[in-house]
């Protein structure tokens, strides 16, 4: 119950409203004074009145309470309200404390005692009053126990014994609480308190020390200058202010003493802390001035309250400026700021200030002595007082010109590498950059394109993890990215689709300023086409279009290999080498389509009887085959066997018709045999042995197999003698022309037929029929061509300047070789025009297998040479194939009948009537008849009979040299 709850009554209460007599007056007493008995009890009502204290009495029987006025009052009851029983006691009695009160009041009635407690009424009105009871049993006139007693209203003592104790909780508290430490001492200098933070600082705990004496605790103070300060404290009453090192406890102290009525207050505060923060603000101010010496930032200090800027020498080295230029404070530095910076500056400087925030920093143009500007970035530090007001500004300030120059450049090339960015991703190739691990850091939309991941989609991720096929590649790459700066190669990688794609990879190792491995620029280029177009080259380069197998170029690489393999491991080897018979024939007759499907079907049927893997079957070109045996017995003979029974199975591949459309033809190959030789020059003499061995099947009647023999070979020397015989003459000039007359049915002679005649060194003469196809194979005829076309005009100038030869015409065989060149025209035409010889008197001879093939190239070829007035005659003819659509359309002057039919004319009635034929053709396209090989003058008689009119032959002259002619 506070104050304000309880309200003591205004006025003393009269005696007779404490006290009523049964008569309404005192006993015995005259109106107006009271008798002895009642001035005790007026008295008594006074003293419980003034003190709060009212009685009480008990009747234990029976049960009956009687109050006294005051008590009734403390109650808050009046007299009358009183029954007297206890029950109604009970009921004021507070909750929390009836069972206490009860039990009282039963204890004593089992057994009287003297009570004392303290519980709290609940007045009528609701207020709560706190009261102390005190009771001693007793006895009356009649004997009966009584329990008597008073009744004392303590709320006001106990409120003020509450607020006494709160307010010196709240001091031990507050003491508590406190930062310092805190200590008490009596006269005789004895610990009377300490609070916690005296215990730390004194290292002690309080239970050791209260009670104890200061100087027998701690006797180091004894003579020092903390002892003297106590004394000089106690002994003068004033308090005492200092700081000292206390060396025993290793602390600094900040002590203040203060005198008290009891003895000494102190308060002490462990200042190690500051001291030690003072010693390093000290070191960190003179080490600032040092840095700001050393430094080549511009270091400045601006004491605010007195405007006074201090800059350290990087102003002068930096800008220019003496120690004495910058001495008028802030001024001095707002003139040299570029005047367009130097409002929004100062402005900013003071708003940073103003608003109380902890640093500033701004970038300006800044004069400098020789009056250019420097572009400055300078921030400061704000210091404040208690007060928040500033006291100084120390900064910094750096030149960033250059800074500023690298950042322009930089955003250039930012800038510029944007646009090369733009650029590459505009490029058709894949480019990406990844790290030293692999993950990729761009790329572009080529790569998009070519591999269907989007940049989202890679970027962070590994190369090895998205495209890698295999580790071999990735590995071996990054070894020779690493070893020399770069790789490129062709390789496999994996689409997003899953699909695979061939790529030519390019790396790119980029280092960085260190000359460390940075970053991996990589170009891939798609080359999926390229390769299908290189394998479609490949295929056209090694492989037969038409049959699929290998060409000739493939079989002389496998070959070369094959027998290099054998002189190498001993094994033996066979080459077999198939010719069809009669397959021209096939062409005449069906067409070359057919002859093409017919090579097609013999290429398969050939595969299927050679089933190793390690042997080749190739077509060597036209109608002929190759095939290499390999990994055949070292043994000759037993290697020999298998090569025939290979060749006999390959026979009988052609047993079985083919089927060309809806024609079934039959054919069959003549196969020669050539078996692996390690004595053997080279390949090409293996060939020549085989395709020697192929025509002496052929020659056998073909639809057989021959193997090479010594004979064979003893044929190829002669013939390689007689080549090297051949370009030995050309070049020694060792080759000589004879000349046979033609003449007219009167025997006149009017021209004469130039013919090559070889003596070869140290040897007999050779007939034109053995070495001219050597020639032809060889290619020399076109060397010889031209010397016998040049020799032939300068023999027939060298006729003009006779008159029995000024006539005379000049035939000439030109091989269809020789004819087919393509700058022909211009070397018959350059001979004539060196030899001077008359080209109308030139009568060149051509064989029908001009007219073989391209006869429309010889046919404009002839046409050029005829315009400049040179002749033609078709030699031989009807021996071959003469078509007759395009001997029309021939420019010829001449048919010559081949002598085999001339020579049994008279016998032979197929001779006689091809003689008669050619002779009524030559007629009826207009074209002069000659005929050779006329030895008799009835073979004469019987061609001019049937309208010849021009000869040749031995009937008429041998070919002789010039001077017998």
């Amino acid at each position: 119950m506070t104050a304000r709850q309880y309200e003591r009554p205004t006025g003393r209460r009269s005696w007779s409203d404490s006290v009523t007599m049964d008569n309404g007056s005192a006993s015995g007493a005259q109106p107006g004074a009271w008798n002895r008995q009642q001035l005790i009890e007026w008295q008594l009502a006074e003293v419980q009145s003034i003190g709060h204290v009212g009685t009480w009495e008990f009747h234990l029987d029976p049960a009956k309470l009687v109050w006294s006025a005051e008590t009734c009052r403390i109650i808050g009851l009046s007299k009358n309200s009183i029954d007297g029983r206890i029950e109604t006691f009970l009921s004021l009695v507070h909750p929390d404390d009836r069972d206490a009160v009860e039990t009282a009041i039963r204890d004593n009635r089992q057994q009287p005692r003297p009570i004392q407690l303290e519980h709290r009424i609940v007045r009528p009105d609701g207020t709560v009053r706190h009261v102390r009871v005190h009771g001693v049993p007793y006895r009356d006139e009649s004997g009966r126990l009584v329990l008597a007693g008073t009744v004392h209203d303590i709320t006001e003592i106990r409120q003020s014994t509450e607020e006494l104790q709160a307010m010196s909780r709240k001091l031990l508290e507050t003491l508590e609480a406190m930062a310092d430490a805190f200590y008490t001492l009596d006269e005789q200098w004895r610990f009377t308190y300490l609070n916690g933070a005296a215990e730390r600082l004194l290292r002690r705990p309080r239970h050791e020390l209260l009670g104890k004496v200061l100087w027998d605790a701690y006797p180091d103070l004894v003579g020092s200058h903390f002892g003297a300060q106590y004394e000089l404290a106690m002994e003068r009453r004033q308090p005492l202010a200092f700081e000292e090192y206390y060396a025993p406890l290793q602390a600094w102290k900040d002590v203040r003493i203060y005198p008290t009525e009891e003895g000494l207050a102190t308060y002490t505060s462990d200042i190690t802390e500051r001291k030690r923060l003072e010693e390093i603000e000290h070191e960190t101010t003179e080490r600032f001035r040092m840095v700001a010496k050393v430094t080549s930032d511009i270091i400045w200090d601006w004491d605010v309250p007195n405007d006074r800027l201090w800059w350290n020498e990087g102003m002068q080295s930096v800008f220019g400026y003496s120690e004495d230029v910058l001495s008028d404070g802030i001024d001095d530095w707002v003139s040299r700021i570029a005047p367009e910076d130097r409002e929004r500056i100062v402005s900013g400087l003071y708003a940073a200030m103003d608003e109380g925030r902890d640093t500033w920093s701004a970038e300006y143009r800044f004069r400098r002595e020789d009056g250019s500007y420097a572009t400055v970035r300078d921030q400061g530090v704000f210091m404040r007082n208690a007060d928040g007001a500033t006291v100084n500004v120390i900064g910094s300030m750096v030149d960033i010109t250059a800074e500023k120059q690298v950042e322009a450049e930089r955003r250039e090339t930012e800038a510029r590498n944007r646009l090369q960015a733009s650029l590459l991703d505009k490029a058709h190739d894949s480019i990406s950059v990844s790290g030293i691990d692999g993950r990729i850091t761009y790329w572009n939309q080529g790569a998009e394109r070519l591999f269907g991941w989007t940049a989202a989609e890679v970027i962070g991720k590994t190369k090895a993890e998205l495209l890698m096929l295999g580790k071999e590649y990735l590995e071996h790459a990054h070894r020779q990215l690493l070893l020399k700066g770069e790789w490129h190669g062709e390789v496999a990688k994996r689409r997003k689709d899953g699909r695979e794609v061939m790529v030519e990879s390019h790396l790119t190792l980029v280092r960085d300023d260190d000359g460390q491995p940075q970053r991996v620029l990589e170009i891939d280029i798609d080359i999926t086409q390229r390769k299908h177009d290189e394998h479609a080259i490949l295929s056209l380069a090694f492989f037969d279009p038409l049959t699929r197998l290998p060409n000739r170029r493939l079989l002389l690489d496998r070959l070369r290999h094959a027998v290099a393999a054998t002189k190498r491991d001993g094994h033996g080897g066979a080459l077999l080498f198939i010719d069809l018979d009669n397959f021209k024939t096939l062409n005449d007759t069906l067409g070359h389509d057919k002859g093409d499907q017919l090579l097609q079907q013999v290429a398969r049927r050939l595969e299927a009887r050679v089933a190793r893997d390690s042997d080749t079957v190739a077509r060597h070109g036209g109608d002929e085959f190759v095939i290499v045996l390999e990994d055949l017995s070292p043994d000759r003979e037993k290697a020999a066997l298998q090569a025939e029974l290979v060749a006999e199975k390959l026979l009988g591949a052609f047993n079985e018709p083919f089927q060309l459309d809806e024609h079934l033809h039959h054919t069959s190959p003549s196969i020669g045999v050539a078996l692996f030789d390690k004595d053997m020059k080279d390949i090409d003499e293996l060939l020549k042995r085989a395709d020697l061995a192929m025509y002496q099947a052929k020659a056998a009647g073909r639809n057989t197999i021959r193997f090479f023999d010594l004979r064979m070979q003893t044929v190829i020397n002669a013939r390689v003698e007689m080549e090297a015989d051949l370009r030995r003459s050309l070049q020694s000039h060792g080759f000589t022309l004879n000349y046979q007359r033609q003449t007219d049915n009167s025997g006149h002679t009017v021209g004469a037929e130039a013919l090559l005649r070889w003596q070869r060194p140290s040897s007999q003469q050779v007939s034109p029929s053995v070495f001219i196809p050597l020639a032809e194979e060889t290619g020399l005829i076109l060397q010889l061509g031209a010397w016998v076309l040049e020799a032939a005009c300068r023999q027939l100038v060298s006729w003009d300047s006779r008159p029995e030869t000024a006539h005379l015409t000049m035939a000439v065989n030109v091989s269809a070789r020789q004819f087919r060149q393509p700058a022909f025209v211009d070397q018959v035409l350059h001979v004539i025009e060196r030899t001077g010889a008359d080209p109308r008197r030139i009568k060149l001879e051509l064989t029908e297998s001009l007219l073989v093939a391209n006869i429309e190239n010889t046919i404009d070829t002839m046409h050029a040479l005829k315009e400049k007035g040179i002749g033609f005659a078709l030699d031989d003819f009807g021996t071959g194939y003469s078509s007759l659509a395009y001997l029309k359309r021939l420019p010829l002057d001449q048919l010559k009948i081949d002598q085999s039919f001339v020579r049994d004319v008279l016998t032979d009635p197929n001779d006689a009537a091809i003689a008669r034929t050619i002779l009524g053709l030559g007629h009826t396209l207009g074209l002069d008849v000659i005929a050779e090989g006329v030895e008799t003058a009835n073979q004469r008689d019987f061609l001019a009979m049937h309208g010849c009119r021009a000869f040749q032959g031995y009937l008429f002259g041998r070919p002789v040299t010039a001077e017998q002619f």
